[in-house]
């Protein structure tokens, strides 16, 4: 599957699906509410649309003149007249639509009239009416439109992202997942059952696109080879007196015997034919038209169609017809289009609930808060005091907590907290700008000023303190300084011994230096810059060196100046839970060797081939799975995604010990698969 496609039709699937799929939805409700019409109808309106078996027949014209009696100075537009379907079964009424839209309903033996009601009254012709958006100017066109998008995009897409990489993901893939959870459960219902349903809503959206008429009917003749409807001839001549209507109706029935059902339109214009159409008796179908014009003057034929040699065009139009109204196909048909517009809405929910929820799941306990100010705290490092615009007290945090700050295009990157955790009016963070940055360095100091908005999560505590600690040992390497100032700051606040050394390459270069020289705890801090006296740089031997019960090592900085002192703490005898430390990022000289393996997805079964040198990551988003990502090194843990199957490799630097053990989870930016297939939760 081309990914670069599935990357540009995910989006779009899911957007159209928002807009447009919201107002198919609405028109798949209301169409299976009508799809029983033909046979709800005469029940729900008995007194109205049906008479009593009787014999003889009420002329045209005396239907029209009652009818027309009831509603004085309102034009008649047609006359619809059904036949009972056997001699002793009630007879349909007539009907005399009006241009207003109301109809006069009369029993076809006596002419007397039964009642009237609106076009669009009662429930049923409510919804119809707003199924075909007839409440609106082109109505028609605008349903169309959205459902022929949603066939194209949604439907017809939505099948081409669902489908397997590979055969033998198929049955996996045709199959609901219970076991899911959150919106990988909703992802995998809205897969199930759009792939069961797609055949029926195609089938109905495209039977239906050509009713709305205008360019879509053009369309369809076009694609029959057949020629557009023609208008109706009109009468050649002087204008005379207008045949009485009952005559028209007397010519049709010579030409089409006995008919199932009548139409016959007004003429509205002088010289107008009598346009009409007939279902003729042996009809294959409840709307295979024969079309009849006759002159009004002299009742001429001018047009006769009948239905078996009309063109190829005109005959799948009204078989298309018949098709979306469950006109064909008996009761299981109706029931089955009924059931295939039911799942539209079941798709617009399950789509829409599982991005709400990825959205939810990513936002939650976020916050938005205000930059307060901005502080150049040494070269190419600014602080950013961050506070909530209320200037309410912001949720607590601990020494060594980071938060997750969501840069203007999406990204995530995460900063340690600098400031003291007793401080409840502001979460400070220090960004060293990189001159390799992936965009979250360089917005920061370049686009965010003070007075704008971020967004933030509630602080982690990935990086703690151990309580009750005889003595804490702290070591930062550049930027490192970040948590441990602010563990220096609790540690101080609560009187518990502890030491801290700065590593830096310059003064000039060292965040929070006069800071640090006005604190309470000034004595106990160690500068060691690179370019200073040889005395003053950092011994980290004789620093480290018989490590006293009880003192816990803290060490933070770029990989190297990591390796380096917890190699020496190691190689001195520290206990290794005695040893902490907070990375930045990985070390690109321990990366192992890649092996190749397949991850599945357990919401569709689409198995995905990561090749040596490919992250998890990259091959889940060139096949259009959206997956949060941020440092990409396994450092962060913004894209730690649930294994439901299978052992990873563990290469992140993320999850400790214990949440490794349990292989129920894994960072899909560095961490790689033990053999055979990992399935998540996807």
């Amino acid at each position: 599957m081309n990914s670069s496609l599935r990357t540009w039709l995910l989006p779009l699937h899911r957007w159209t699906g928002m807009t447009v799929g919201l107002v198919v939805a609405l028109m798949a409700l209301t169409g299976a509410g009508i799809v029983f019409r033909p046979q709800l109808e005469p029940l729900l309106n008995r007194d109205l649309l049906t008479v009593p078996a009787c014999i003889g027949r009420a002329g045209i014209d005396t239907l029209t003149a009652s009818a027309s009696a009831r509603r004085p100075g309102a034009t008649p537009d047609y006359i619809r007249l059904t036949a009972a379907e056997d001699a002793t079964s009630n007879v349909p009424a007539a009907a005399v639509h009006f241009s207003d839209d109301m109809i006069v309903y009369l029993n076809p033996c006596t002419g007397a009239v039964i009642g009237e009601r609106a076009r669009w009254g009662g429930v049923l012709g409510t919804l119809e009416q707003i199924h075909r958006f007839r409440y609106m100017p082109n109505g028609a066109l605008f349903g169309g439109t959205f459902a022929l998008l949603f066939g194209i995009v949604l439907l017809i897409g939505g099948l081409y992202l669902w489908l397997p990489a590979s055969l033998r993901g198929l049955r996996q893939a045709a199959r609901f997942n219970g076991r899911l959870q959150g919106p990988a459960r909703m992802t995998s219902l809205h897969k199930t059952a759009g792939l069961y349903a797609a055949a029926i809503v195609i089938t109905s959206m495209a039977s239906g696109v050509p009713q709305a008429g205008g360019w879509f009917e053009t369309a369809l003749y076009a694609l029959a080879g057949s020629p557009a409807p023609a208008k109706a001839p009109a009468h050649e001549g002087p204008h005379g007196t207008r045949l009485p209507m009952e005559q028209m109706r007397e010519r049709a029935e010579q030409l089409v015997p006995h008919p199932r059902e009548m139409l016959m339109r007004f003429p509205q214009e002088p010289g107008a034919a009598v346009d009409m159409y007939l279902i003729a008796n042996d009809a294959p179908h409840p709307n295979a038209r024969t079309i009849l014009d006759l002159d009004p003057y002299d009742g001429k034929v001018l047009r006769f169609t009948p239905y078996a040699a009309s063109s190829p065009g005109h005959k799948l139009y009204f078989w298309l017809l018949s098709l979306h109204t469950g006109r064909i196909g008996g009761p299981l048909w109706q029931v089955v289009l009924m059931l295939g517009a039911l799942t539209v809405p079941v798709l617009a929910w399950t789509g829409i609930s599982a991005w709400l929820r990825k959205r939810r799941r990513r936002r939650q306990g976020r916050l938005s808060l205000k930059v307060a100010t901005k502080v150049v705290e040494a070269q190419g490092i600014c602080s950013f005091d961050l506070v909530m615009p209320d200037g309410s007290a912001l949720p607590p945090f601990s020494a060594g907590a980071h938060i997750d700050v969501v840069l203007r295009d999406g990204s995530i990157r995460q900063y340690s907290l600098c400031n003291a955790p007793h401080e409840t009016h502001r979460y400070q963070i220090c960004v060293q700008r990189e001159p390799n940055s992936r965009g979250g360095s360089r917005a920061l100091h370049d686009e965010v000023k003070v007075g704008h908005r971020i967004e933030v999560s509630l602080p982690k505590p990935r990086f703690p303190l151990v309580p009750g600690a005889n003595r804490s040992l702290l070591i930062a390497g550049g930027i490192g300084i970040t948590p441990l100032i602010s563990m220096a700051e609790h540690l101080a606040r609560a009187d518990a011994p502890f030491e801290l050394h700065y590593c830096t390459r310059s003064r000039d270069r060292t965040a929070f230096l006069d800071r640090i020289r006005r604190s309470p705890y000034a004595a106990k801090v160690r500068f060691h810059f690179s370019d200073g006296a040889p005395e003053q740089l950092a011994d980290f031997a004789r620093l480290l060196a018989d490590p006293a019960p009880g003192t816990h090592l803290y060490v933070c900085g770029p990989p190297g100046f990591l390796g380096l002192v917890c190699d020496i703490a190691r190689d001195a005898g520290w206990l290794a839970d005695h040893v902490h430390r907070e990375y930045f990022a990985a070390d690109p000289a321990k990366v192992q060797r890649d092996s190749a393996f397949d991850i599945k997805l357990a919401s569709s079964g689409k198995v995905l081939h990561v090749a040596p040198g490919k992250s998890a990551l990259d091959v889940l988003a060139a096949a259009g799975i959206d997956v949060a990502r941020s440092c990409e090194k396994g450092v962060c843990g913004t894209c730690v995604t649930r294994v439901l199957e299978g052992v990873p490799e563990h290469r992140d630097l993320y999850l400790n010990e214990q949440e490794r053990s349990r292989n129920d989870q894994f960072t899909p930016c560095c961490s790689r698969a033990c053999g055979g297939v990992l399935v998540l939760d996807l």
